[in-house]
């Protein structure tokens, strides 16, 4: 049975994920262990003064607050918060004396209690509420504008998340909500039933389901896998576009590699259906984009080092999953095409936390990866038959066992293979009111992607060197090729 730590330790990022992917707010809270007590621990930019620093944990508590009770009038939000959260814990009340200095940068350190631990259940609640209640709003406002029902205060915080009461005009739509609820919560559990206790006309979100480790970390690998998909690539000619800079080329970046970019090139494997029906069925391959637009793919050895930072195989040779007309298009034929399946829900779970983890907030009051907390590459001098991206697997020595080409994908480096990889991890069975990313509320915001968008640039700089760029590895993209660079 998994311990405080854990529930602790997920429910953070459960919370960091949530907020992140729906563009609430940026936050890279971790779980540190204290001396009594476990602790989360908010660390900011060295260019972040504690005024600073002090004003993102306020507005991360006013976009939570905005985020949830957005309907209601400014000067009734925090009341109507404060029916279901505790507002005066974390993340709603921040003491100033938490903010410590350390090693030239400010961290914000909490010990995690009960009531912290509360209104982080709550922020899962809130979010399952959420999602339905603006799917209730699109498909039917006559019916909520009349019969919407009025959310209690939580006065048994041990046993309750979340409350609503609906008048007897309103049992249809309290029926409705009800099943809303259900098919969200049967995402992630087995017996969603469970999770809510219905008396007479109210709704009652139970506590002890998010206890559950297995629920929680399914909502996590649920949430990244939607994350990272939204940059993905339907298969047409005119491909969706990034708005914001990809922290995962950043990471790559600082951790000694030489990836600058990531293309996004469509999938013609047959075990990775549509997605959401939406035809989407890409992976994304990390590139050195020189400047002369030639692309040069990852080395064997930095698949090998990135692997063993994220401490699975996130990165794996992907060359069969490729359809081979875009081979043939980008000249990748014959050669190791190391990528990320970003419809595995174990690879997006281990990628999104570790691009959190390794970050900090700017004064921008965005995520940027911090040097330190990614360990870099030692340089590496590769004769020139070494050069080329090898498909028969690492060195014997490197720490890995077996090829990438035919390794297990999602693999752990502990030895240890994920305890969640559901049979329809790729998006079969999905049904019902959540076949639709738009209408669940849980899908890409429109803010993130859309086809007409700049491509995204990346302050990287420039390789003007002919050599690096004219290796056997290098290729090019043209318009009528199907990727994208983000």
């Amino acid at each position: 049975m998994p311990n405080k730590s854990e529930i602790n330790r997920e429910l953070v990022r459960a919370f960091n994920v949530i907020l992140n992917y729906h563009e609430i707010i940026a936050t890279n809270l971790v779980v540190e262990k204290g001396s009594y007590k476990d602790h989360i621990v908010i660390s900011f930019d060295e260019n972040m003064d504690k005024e600073q620093c002090m004003d993102y944990l306020s507005k991360l508590k006013e976009s939570i607050v905005d985020k949830y009770y957005g309907e209601y009038e400014i000067d009734e939000r925090h009341d109507m918060a404060g029916l279901s959260f505790d507002m005066n814990s974390f993340p709603f009340k921040c003491d100033k004396k938490l903010l410590k200095k350390d090693k030239e940068k400010y961290k914000f350190s909490i010990p995690i209690d009960n009531k912290v631990v509360f209104n982080l259940k709550c922020s899962l609640a809130n979010y399952c509420v959420y999602s339905k209640k603006n799917y209730l709003v699109e498909k039917d406002p006559d019916s909520m504008d009349k019969y919407w029902g009025e959310e209690l205060e939580v006065k048994d915080r041990k046993n309750y998340l979340y409350a609503i009461r609906f008048d007897s005009n309103g049992r249809e739509l309290q029926d409705r909500f009800k099943g809303l609820l259900l098919s969200k919560i049967r995402e992630y559990r087995k017996s969603p039933e469970e999770a809510l206790e219905i008396k007479g006309n109210e709704i009652y979100i139970k506590s002890n389901v998010f206890d559950e480790i297995e629920f929680i970390n399914n909502i996590v690998k649920e949430t990244s896998m939607i994350e990272y998909r939204a940059f993905e690539v339907s298969n047409i000619d005119d491909p969706l576009s990034v708005d914001r800079k990809f922290l995962p080329v950043d990471l790559f970046c600082k951790a000694g590699t030489s990836v600058n970019n990531i293309m996004r090139v469509p999938c013609s494997d047959k075990r990775r259906p549509d997605y959401l029906k939406k035809g989407e069925k890409s992976i994304l391959i990390p590139v050195f984009k020189c400047s002369n637009d030639h692309l040069i793919l990852l080395k064997r050895e930095e698949a090998e080092h990135l692997n063993k930072i994220f401490g699975m195989d996130v990165l794996n040779n992907m060359e069969d999953c490729v359809d081979e007309i875009v081979l043939l298009k980008l000249g990748l034929s014959g050669k190791g095409i190391y990528a990320i399946d970003c419809a595995n829900p174990d690879i997006t779970y281990c990628v999104m936390n570790k691009v959190i983890e390794s970050s900090v907030i700017n004064e921008d009051y965005k995520l940027s990866i911090d040097p330190a907390r990614v360990p870099a590459m030692k340089p590496q001098t590769l004769a020139p038959s070494e050069e080329k991206v090898g498909t028969d697997g690492p060195s014997a020595d490197s720490g890995f066992a077996g090829s990438p080409k035919n390794s297990v994908i999602g693999k752990s480096h502990n030895g240890n293979s994920s305890k969640f990889l559901r049979p329809d991890y790729y998006g079969e069975g999905k049904g019902g009111d959540d076949v639709s990313a738009k209408d669940s509320g849980f899908g890409p915001s429109s803010a993130r992607s859309s086809f007409n968008k700049p491509e995204t640039t990346f302050n990287q700089p420039s390789i003007s060197q002919p050599d690096q760029c004219s290796a056997k590895k290098q290729t090019s993209t043209s318009k009528k090729s199907s990727c994208c660079i983000l």
